[in-house]
């Protein structure tokens, strides 16, 4: 049987799985801000990690309820004394757990010269530990830390001072994501990862090579009012450490549809974000003399679109282009233009959650970054927050040896 007609088989193995065993459950929530506000994790997320709209305002007003004088200083807390508050510790620690217990990929290895699929087992991705919440009204903290089997890495960290001039003055101070606050993120997506908002600057070869979406440590402004939402940020690169004298900059304006205007389409908006930075690689100097960096500047145009109906149905399109002056970090400067997107949607109907992705990335330059990737999803949460799916990945470039993707995945938050 050759590996087109055993991935299908397999994708048609998994699905039955899903739609025979998922069980009809009551939906409960067990994540920190359900303890504290009282309400399901659905209020937030309409299908986790995804954020509602609601949850996108209740992040802004750090980790305040929204809409509402902010509450971060008493809200579930214990007074100490008069000039201390503290949280119960239900109310800012959380987890999740991410599992893939079969995945399958096709020509995926190479063994004797020969391309061979791959099937793996019982594999646990990770699990997260968050810390967030409200210190007092006006700071809060984030913290996300992921354990895998064989190491510990801080995703973000970083400090949330909010509301410092009504809504128009907001700062993020530590391990932050530059695309927090476009229409996608891809921090918290629908899905999969979007191929075109990973592509990292020199293709991952430098000393500080990021993409619009990873953390790094920086600080990022955020200012909203009514529809407008306005953000700008300054980074070091990948690194605590910055390898280069020059630090990356960038900006967006988010235009949407506000919560007052009490429409079907509430949440929907529209991003333009423009990043730009240097990225680097060591160089080795002659007898005696000291080493040198070799430079890339690049560019970042990246518009992205979310169009939001009702409760349910979510759609995300994002498209960026891309240029660096030294793609391949060489003694002669050598540019590479890309250009690539995204389109994802999605709907939930009751405890399930329904999707398609295409990932699109085209380069005249650099043939090795060429995406195109159709990917059909589905999951079903037996709680709130807890689900179980299963995510494909069709190679559908239509040249060289098709590599597919399938795989029965679980994930939890409590």
């Amino acid at each position: 049987m050759n590996s087109s007609k055993r991935f299908f088989l397999l994708f048609i193995a998994l699905g039955f799985f899903i739609v025979t065993v998922a069980p009809v459950q009551e939906a409960e929530a067990m994540s920190q801000f359900s303890r504290k506000y009282k309400v399901d994790c659905s209020t937030c997320h309409i299908a986790f990690p995804r954020l509602s709209y609601f949850g996108e305002l209740f992040l802004r007003n750090g980790f305040q309820w929204p809409g509402e004088k902010p509450d971060g200083d008493k809200k579930g807390k214990e007074e100490i004394s008069e000039n201390l508050v503290m949280d119960e510790v239900g109310n800012w620690l959380g987890a999740r757990v991410v599992l893939t217990p079969l995945e399958y990929k096709t020509n995926a290895q190479t063994r004797n010269q020969d391309l061979e699929d791959t099937f793996n087992v019982g594999n646990a991705n990770f699990f997260n530990l968050f810390l967030a919440g409200s210190i007092f009204k006006n700071v809060s903290v984030f913290i996300e830390s992921e354990f895998t089997t064989d190491a510990v890495e801080t995703e973000f960290f970083h400090l949330i001072f909010s509301n410092l001039w009504g809504t128009l003055v907001n700062f993020q101070v530590g391990i932050i994501n530059p695309s927090e606050f476009a229409s996608v993120s891809d921090g918290k997506r629908i899905f999969l990862k979007s191929d075109i908002l990973n592509l990292k600057s020199s293709g991952g070869a430098g000393e500080s090579s990021v993409n619009v979406r990873q953390s790094r440590p920086g600080i990022q402004y955020y200012g909203y009012k009514g529809p407008f939402v306005l953000f700008a940020g300054i980074d070091n690169g990948s690194d605590p450490t910055d390898t280069d004298k020059d630090k990356n900059l960038w900006g967006g304006l988010r235009l949407e549809i506000p919560q007052l205007s009490k429409s079907y389409f509430e949440g929907s908006s529209v991003t333009y974000m423009y990043y730009t930075g240097q990225d680097t690689v060591g160089g080795v100097g002659a007898a005696g003399s000291p080493a040198f960096q070799i430079q890339n500047d690049f560019v970042r145009h990246t518009i992205s679109g979310n169009i939001r109906y009702g409760e349910n149905f979510d759609f995300q399109a994002v498209y960026q282009f891309g240029r660096d002056d030294n793609y391949f970090l060489t003694a002669v400067p050598g540019k590479a233009d890309f250009q690539g997107y995204t389109l994802v949607g999605a709907y939930r109907s009751g405890n399930w959650w329904w999707g398609l992705q295409y990932d699109e990335i085209n380069s005249d330059d650099v043939s090795g970054i060429e995406v195109s990737k159709l990917s059909p999803a589905f999951w079903y949460f037996l709680r709130d927050n807890f689900k179980a799916g299963v995510t494909t990945r069709f190679d559908v470039r239509g040249s060289g040896p098709a590599k597919h993707e399938v795989a029965l995945a679980m994930r939890a938050m409590f």
